[in-house]
């Protein structure tokens, strides 16, 4: 059987705890070091996002700064997490030849995380592995997973939510809408747990690490005995602490354009979410910048940076792009346990799309508001789109008829129904307030049976996101145009809004759809 040691390091800051375990697997990867479990905390409290996450589309930094909560970048790709003193982490640091494998793969996933399945069986909990990488409890997150690794090693590493502060959590982080959609859950409370929420009460942290020690031992066939940071660790620790405190780590990925030049498209694979934004020269046809950054992990992780380099001052021409994307999967450059080339590339595919729309006289800044269903943008202009959909959420909150599907025009001062009915009779279209979800769907089918061939919308992009394949699924073409204002989802109130319940307003975009409309029948 053979040793391991057991790392259990005090409570550190964030950069403090990035620089250790760039320190534990750089020495690990030169043999420096032994393969190890490692026990971390976090003091004060933190939000940290992955590897390939820009901390201003993830982070609610002005709240972070005035509740002194540290921000931070993980070396593991995965998902912004918040991290408070009552948290648990745990990494493994070992070598490759160990498990006998040069990249990690799902089943190396669910090897590491089932001895911390193993350790919340003794308090009574059944756990399980959810792919890619979770532990959950009857579909509740009780621990994130992510992992990088060097040439020789590979660092992996969990959480243990064992008390949890949800309502700083969702003030801090910036939760993406595509993750809600993949466990069908409309509230962040209702996808994650921890042990005090399980239990009725908080175990003794020495007794969850003793569960956590066990679960490895049993799981790997090891045997951990603790230990202290070698001398080697202890200098590498010191000189590494400066960069990991720096503001060129904590903002390595920072998409610098303006709204006018970029498009973004956000597609969800199982294997995470992933987001492109292309930054373009439009009159030259040509990619100015790119940025691709989410919550799914990469091997090795600085590959992506180099894909982005290689992508750089391209033609925005489909296969040249696709191209140097495929090499870089091709030639193992970059692995994505769980996602390859096809899935990767969707999200790009989708921005290609948006930008095509400029054709049509809009700017990119409008491309960026639109979402198409089932076809092109210039497909469903073809097909004279003959129905207006306006969502309830956008009448005024006093008004008679907001939770009803009709609209007197009244001009009320602040709604921008009446004005967006109005443009759609204009057109002899017919205009339908959808009340809920269920009604849109009930719309979609009804509109499809009545042989409708296209139609317009007008929804939340967040909404859109969500609902994708909902869309696709109706089979029937439509453009779908941004609306304006805080919606259900920054509220974290997508559920009344599913209902038909969401109390706030929000806006149409009159001069968005005044546009689309012009370039659908002049």
């Amino acid at each position: 059987m053979e040793t391991w040691r057991l790392l259990d390091t005090p409570p550190m800051t964030a950069a403090e705890n990035m620089a250790m375990d760039e320190t534990l697997l750089e020495l690990k990867s030169e043999g420096k070091t032994p393969n190890s479990i490692r026990f971390l905390q976090f003091s004060p409290k933190s939000v940290l996002v992955g590897y390939h996450q820009s901390v201003t589309e993830e982070i609610r930094e002005e709240y972070c700064l005035k509740e002194t909560i540290e921000i931070n970048r993980r070396i593991t790709g995965g998902g912004a997490i918040f991290f408070d003193e009552n948290q648990l982490g745990w990494e493994v640091i070992c070598s490759k030849a160990f498990f006998n494998v040069h990249l990690p793969t799902r089943r190396l996933f669910k090897t590491l995380c089932s001895p911390v399945t193993t350790s919340l069986s003794m308090f009574g909990i059944q756990a399980e592995f959810r792919p890619p990488n979770d532990i959950e409890i009857e579909g509740r997150k009780i621990s994130g997973t992510g992992g990088t690794d060097a040439k020789r090693a590979f660092l992996f590493q969990g959480t243990m939510l064992v008390d949890f502060d949800v309502d700083t959590m969702l003030r801090a982080l910036r939760i993406p809408v595509e993750k809600l959609k993949a466990k069908e859950i409309d509230s962040i409370r209702e996808r994650v747990t921890c042990l005090n929420w399980e239990l009725g009460y908080t175990p003794p942290l020495p007794h969850i690490k003793s569960a956590i020690k066990h679960g490895f031992e049993k799981g790997l066939g090891i045997r951990l005995v603790p230990g202290e940071m070698t001398s080697d660790e202890q200098l590498l620790f010191k000189k590494k602490l400066p960069y990991y405190q720096s503001r060129q780590w904590i903002h390595a990925v920072n998409p610098r354009f303006q709204k006018r030049d970029a498009v973004q498209s956000a597609y969800k694979a199982e294997a995470g979410m992933i987001r492109f934004t292309l930054v373009v020269n439009l009159p030259q046809k040509r990619l100015k910048d790119i940025y691709i950054t989410g919550d799914f992990l990469s091997f090795p992780s600085r590959a992506l940076y180099g894909l982005e380099a290689a992508l750089r001052g391209s033609p925005l021409d489909r296969e040249h792009l696709y191209s140097i994307i495929r090499s870089f999967f091709d030639k193992k450059k970059i692995t994505i346990p769980g996602l390859g080339f096809h899935e990767f590339v969707v999200p790009l595919d989708q921005a290609l799309e948006k930008i095509k729309i400029a054709d049509f006289g809009l700017s990119l800044r409008q491309c960026n508001q639109i979402s198409v269903a089932n076809g092109s943008f210039e497909t469903v202009i073809q097909k004279k789109p003959s129905v207006l959909l306006l969502p309830y959420c956008a009448k005024h909150t006093d008004c008679g008829l907001r939770y009803h599907k009709g609209c007197k025009i009244c001009g009320e001062d602040g709604c921008t129904i009446g004005p967006a009915w109005t443009l759609g009779l204009k057109d002899c279209m017919k205009v339908v307030s959808i009340i809920n979800f269920e009604d849109l769907w009930i719309e979609l089918q009804k509109m499809k049976k009545n042989g409708v061939q296209a139609y317009i919308g007008c929804c939340c992009q967040p909404f859109f996101a969500k609902h994708v394949e909902d869309f696709k699924k109706a089979g029937l073409p439509g453009i779908l145009l941004d609306i304006d204002n805080t919606t259900c989802y920054d509220l974290d109130q997508a559920r009344e809004a599913y209902a038909g319940k969401f109390e706030s307003q929000t806006r149409v975009n009159l001069k968005l759809l005044d546009t689309v409309l012009k370039a659908a029948f002049g």
